[in-house]
């Protein structure tokens, strides 16, 4: 399966790991292979930090259910304005939009550390991504039943927020 691409991207790579913990060795070495000179590299590294927590809940929990599960398929493009990367599985429908507004609401009423808690943890690290540094999230339902996690951040100042999936 190819993932979609606009127009004005490159797609810098794609790749189809099973779905296995023990593949995350591959998916870094895999996003570590396609280099990064044009995208700073702090950006950089929260796109390998969203891409570990990306996979390893498309296994974790997206996977989880399925006695054979088909495997997770990644893809980086880049375009002179903005990176995006894409997770696909085949779980069950997850409303991110929502768990990210439950879990900011929790912080915010507990007037707790984010850190300290006990679960969720993903959930806490895409609302610092899209609250601190400015990277658009989305996971969205496709027709044919798959699901995409799309994280796309800005590499100039005019690119905005980047679109959905």
């Amino acid at each position: 399966m190819s993932l979609p691409m606009a127009a004005d991207f490159v797609p810098d790579g794609q790749l189809a790991v099973s779905s296995d913990l023990n593949q995350l060795e591959l998916v870094l070495s895999w996003f570590e292979g396609l280099g990064h000179p044009d995208v700073p590299a702090d950006v950089w590294m929260q796109a390998q930090l969203a891409l570990v927590e990306g996979f390893t809940n498309a296994v974790r929990h997206a996977h989880a259910h399925l006695v054979s599960p088909p495997q997770v398929q990644l893809a980086l493009q880049r375009s002179s304005r903005l990176v995006r990367l894409q997770i696909v599985d085949h779980g069950d429908a997850f409303d991110l939009a929502s768990a990210l507004v439950r879990v900011e609401a929790e912080i915010a009423a507990s007037g707790s550390d984010p850190l300290a808690r006990e679960a969720h943890w993903g959930l806490v690290m895409f609302l610092k991504l899209q609250k601190e540094y400015g990277w658009t999230i989305s996971y969205c339902r496709e027709d044919d039943g798959i699901n995409v996690l799309c994280l796309s951040h800005p590499l100039t100042a005019d690119a905005g927020a980047g679109g959905s999936c």
